[in-house]
């Protein structure tokens, strides 16, 4: 059950990324806006007085310079995603900022663990004989219920060389 304090910054939190999504289209739009007003009077001579007769030339300039632009951001939005990749970058960046994406276990991961991973072992160790493979699958098996037990993996358990993405001093389940 979530308690109302939850109930509370989980509805602040929503609404923050509602806005911060739409705040960084928005800023897109008023930059084009901005640069096109900015731009217009360089360009002003060079239109008639007005268009088809009747359409004054500064609604006309300011829009073409917004279509422009906008042309622009979306060319340097294209150039940066297909030929850069920065998307990967950047992914890779939220991921690693991200602690869940990092070592907690989110219900989906837990519950596979719960209902098909550690069954899985359960029935391997069960049916194989004394050895080496026996005791490495009760290891497994072992830090398998001691990660669901704490809700993510504890650092120690981690390869030395994927620790360098985690990022939160504390362990403990978020």
């Amino acid at each position: 059950m979530i308690d109302k304090d939850e109930r509370i910054r989980r509805f602040i939190n929503l609404q923050y990324v509602k806005m911060k999504r739409m705040a960084s289209v928005g800023s897109l739009i008023l930059l084009a806006v901005n640069l096109a007003v900015t731009l217009y009077p360089y360009i002003e001579f060079r239109l008639p007085r007005f268009v088809f007769g009747f359409i004054p030339r500064v609604y006309l300039g300011i829009f073409v310079l917004f279509v422009f632009i906008t042309f622009l951001i979306w060319v340097g939005a294209h150039v940066y995603i297909r030929k850069f990749g920065m998307n990967r970058t950047e992914h890779m960046a939220d991921v690693s900022y991200n602690p869940y994406a990092v070592y907690q276990i989110g219900p989906f991961e837990e519950m596979l663990y719960r209902t098909v991973t550690i069954p899985t072992l359960e029935a391997s160790y069960s049916t194989m004989k004394d050895g080496v493979d026996k005791d490495r699958i009760k290891v497994s098996l072992d830090k398998a219920k001691k990660w669901v037990d704490l809700g993510f993996i504890p650092k120690d358990d981690f390869p030395v060389h994927l620790r360098k993405y985690i990022s939160q001093n504390k362990e403990r389940r978020l």
